[in-house]
């Protein structure tokens, strides 16, 4: 009974997604971005199985993930910060912080996040043993972002949207994928609990059919990832490819070598659907080049510390377990435009405008942070500068009017 109930229950979650309109972007109309585990750079760009997913897509060849360990780099891939995090414990975010979820749904994006052996829709304990039957914790809940945001977890229509692999198989098989949609295998095939050689092995095979021309109506990018590099101690330099009809077929086989982080697909996404952004460290980050290209973004640059980052160590915040190391959660930047060129997402600022704006370290520049060398910098005098200049501009037009 709870197995069928669970079926139905995914089955009207589909449903739902295929009643809603498409909404067109600017170079695709679906996002599926796919989470593997713990494996450097030089190793996983020599798999000839990842060479062979690289003839039909594009290599991000500068693409860095942002500590270690684990859930840090997918805490900060939907919300634009991981707060300090360094390690992979439970951890739960207060609902006044806001997450792509918010941004997809103020322009009807419909959303999605599929996790390999998650036992029901909206499960939020810490784990669950599934497929491979060996124990080894298949489901994790570090693996999944949105469970640790209460402004997900405290709407059940949301939750609704967190559901299984099998449910993505469903929705596949009927064409109703939604718009946005996070992936994680369980720990055997992300090569957590295994080898490099699983994960691409069992990449390959799971991404032969979502790659072919006719696998969707529309069109769909795929970005394959990793969730942060094996070696401590490096720069966190990790492989991510884009693949699937939204590739131009004169960029397939190509590279890139833009400098990019998890940020950036927050920020590809509002670059692609026009959408507000955050107010964190999404703005600022690069957009993925050839949808830049696309939709005539022309923010792309080095960051200016991009020679000395090493993402190996967590920097100050409400999630560290280190108590000299804790700070609130920081304001989010009222003032900032997104690459979707628009400013902050009008919920945000509601939820926000009454708090000290000045204590942030969101300044959009693009600048990279860790906890070494380039720690974040609550600098009260930006904000404070452009506060005082708005009042000023205030006060000039009341002169003018008297």
């Amino acid at each position: 009974m709870r197995r069928l109930l669970t079926c139905l229950v995914g089955w009207a979650c589909i449903q739902a997604a295929a009643a809603a309109d498409l909404v067109e972007g600017k170079a695709f109309e679906r996002f599926i971005t796919i989470w593997l585990e713990n494996q450097d750079y030089s190793k996983v760009a020599a798999d000839s199985r990842i060479a062979d997913l690289k003839r039909q897509g594009i290599l991000l060849t500068r693409y860095y993930a942002h500590t270690h360990p684990s859930q840090p780099n997918y805490l900060a891939a939907v919300a634009g910060d991981y707060f300090g995090l360094n390690h992979d414990e439970w951890v739960r975010i207060p609902e006044n912080v806001a997450t792509v979820v918010d941004l997809l749904e103020a322009k009807d994006v419909t959303w999605a996040g599929y996790f390999e052996d998650m036992p029901s829709p909206g499960y939020m304990g810490n784990y669950s043993d599934g497929a491979t039957g060996n124990g080894g914790w298949d489901y994790v809940r570090k693996h999944n972002p949105f469970v640790s945001y209460d402004s997900i977890t405290s709407k059940g229509e949301r939750l609704l949207n967190i559901d299984s692999f099998a449910t993505f198989q469903r929705a596949f098989a009927a064409k109703k994928v939604p718009q946005f949609v996070f992936m994680s295998p369980n720990m055997m095939n992300d090569g957590h609990n295994s080898s490099l050689e699983t994960a691409t092995q069992w990449s390959h095979r799971f991404l032969e059919p979502l790659i072919t021309d006719k696998a969707f109506d529309e069109r769909t990018l795929i970005a394959l990832t990793y969730d942060e590099s094996e070696t401590y101690g490096e720069p966190n330099h990790i492989v991510t490819l884009l693949l699937g009809n939204a590739i131009p077929p004169a960029l397939k086989g190509t590279t890139d070598d833009t400098f990019y982080t998890h940020y950036s697909i927050l920020s590809t996404l509002q670059a692609n659907w026009g959408l507000h952004n955050l107010g964190r460290y999404d703005v600022g980050a690069n957009v993925f080049q050839y949808v830049a290209d696309i939709a005539g973004y022309d923010g792309n640059k080095e960051p200016p510390n991009a020679a000395t980052v090493d993402n190996s160590v967590s920097y100050p915040g409400m999630l560290n377990n280190d108590t000299s190391k804790r700070l609130p959660i920081p304001v989010p930047n009222l003032h900032l435009t997104g690459a979707g060129r628009l400013p902050i997402l009008p919920s945000i600022e509601a939820a926000w405008s009454g708090g000290p704006k000045w204590q942030t370290p969101y300044d959009g520049s693009g600048k990279i942070f860790d906890g070494d060398k380039n720690l974040p910098v609550y600098n009260a005098l930006v904000i404070f500068s452009t506060c005082m200049l708005s009042l000023f501009n205030d006060v000039v037009v009341y002169m003018r009017n008297v």
